[in-house]
């Protein structure tokens, strides 16, 4: 298994095969159970402990890095980090979506669900490394990961949920909230969307439905404000 693409990828040797073989087989996957001499494993259990390892090191890490952060800061930093976008983002970065193994019936699933199994398999890699390796090796590898990513200014930039983030400036700024107005297209099977903030159009996205078109509006709307968090690095 050291000798596949994901092993080089990533650049850790897996002593037990087995482990890897667990992690990188999603639940849906015919031959998921028995595939290894540890068949107890399971790769929700794994992924239930990936999930857990990596909170750790991202909240360890935010709160090193920033000293002077606030709490809610920090909170907001580490829901953008290990968020399943991108989670899904790092995954595919490392050729996890090569190499996973997936059932027939959901081999054409929507985007959407493909980008939550591929940050599950990530976190399910997580557990592998660490009974594998140990924690220092993982530690090793999530820096390898997230190095760029801590970098503020880059990672609003991916915020997942931009309406949230606009709605929590308006509210600051202005004491109100930003209205979004949504209309479809005739011919397309689209939306367009235009949010309004105190009354006036600021910006606007278009996406295969209401929510998706309402938070592309809600990023443009950020970029044009030129909205950056303040942070104090030391």
């Amino acid at each position: 298994m050291e000798k596949t693409k994901l092993g080089r990828l990533i650049n850790r040797r897996f002593h037990r095969k087995g482990l890897l073989i667990t992690a990188l087989a999603h639940p849906s996957y015919s031959g998921a159970q028995n595939t290894s001499a540890e068949s107890s494993l399971s790769f929700q259990r794994f992924e239930f402990l990936g999930d857990a390892i990596l909170n750790l090191f991202v909240a360890s890490e935010l709160y090193r890095r920033f000293p002077k952060a606030n709490e809610g800061l920090l909170s907001r930093m580490r829901s953008i980090l290990v968020s399943r976008k991108l989670l899904a983002k790092i995954a595919r970065s490392i050729g996890l979506n090569t190499n996973f193994r997936l059932g027939k019936y959901q081999e054409n699933i929507t985007a959407g669900a493909r980008e939550k199994i591929l940050a599950d398999v990530f976190e399910a890699l997580l557990a592998a490394l660490y009974f594998d390796r140990g924690r220092k090796t993982v530690e090793q590898f999530l820096l390898q990961c997230f190095a760029s990513y801590f970098n503020p200014k880059k990672l609003f930039l991916i915020d997942p949920n931009p309406k949230s983030s606009l709605q929590e400036f308006t509210q600051g700024k202005f004491g109100s909230l930003p209205v979004y107005e949504v209309r479809p297209h005739k011919k397309r099977k689209l939306f367009t969307a235009w949010v309004k903030i105190r009354g006036i159009r600021k910006a606007k996205g278009s996406g295969s439905t209401k929510q998706e078109a309402e938070s592309r509006a809600a990023a443009a709307a950020l970029k044009k404000l030129k909205i950056r968090k303040k942070l104090t690095y030391s």
